[in-house]
């Protein structure tokens, strides 16, 4: 729970939930960072508005849904509004040894 201004706004970690969370800066075009404060958590750092959604918590797991109901790298990178090359380096991270 972060307290600014007059205006109380409830922050939670987009990995683990937790809700001790720390602000930690502002990125280069200015949107504030967030940091979870949880030992076990995975995602250190994270931002409430990415101005990208490729960025954003859980695309990787839509591209391989998507993936996986047989569509196609284009048609995927236009559903989630997203740029094709994000989702080829998904599907590369994903399975190295196919990469090609």
């Amino acid at each position: 729970m972060i307290i600014m201004a007059k205006h109380l706004i409830e922050v939670e970690c987009p990995s683990c939930g937790g809700k001790d969370i720390s602000k930690n800066g502002t990125g280069h075009k200015g949107s504030q960072r967030y940091m979870c404060n949880n030992t076990e958590c995975n995602k250190k750092s994270f931002m409430l508005k990415y101005r990208y959604n490729g960025c954003k918590h859980g695309i990787e797991w839509n591209i391989l849904t998507n993936t996986s109901n047989a569509q196609g790298i284009r048609d995927i990178a236009r559903s989630l509004e997203i740029s094709t090359q994000k989702v080829i380096n998904t599907l590369k991270k994903q399975n190295p040894s196919q990469a090609t």
